[in-house]
């Protein structure tokens, strides 16, 4: 079973790979015949989509972990 931490982890190197992959998508693009840009942009489109999807569920994850540790705290 993973853990939380675990579960961050694996986000975050989502995230690292999705960055990698919009570099080299951007960097194709550049130099890509006009024809074949649609394509392009639309993979951009949806890896930065899914890139945010993922930086929303990560920033969930941290608020459930800052909440957890303000309820022990107060006494749990």
């Amino acid at each position: 079973m993973n853990t939380h931490l675990e579960n961050r982890q694996q986000l975050l190197t989502e995230l690292l790979d999705n960055s990698a992959q919009i570099d080299h998508l951007l960097s194709e693009l550049k130099y890509a015949p006009k024809d074949e840009q649609k394509g392009y942009s639309q993979q951009l489109e949806q890896l930065r989509a899914k890139q945010k999807e993922t930086t929303q569920i990560l920033q969930m994850y941290d608020q459930t972990s800052v909440n957890s540790w303000e309820n022990i705290g107060d006494g749990g």
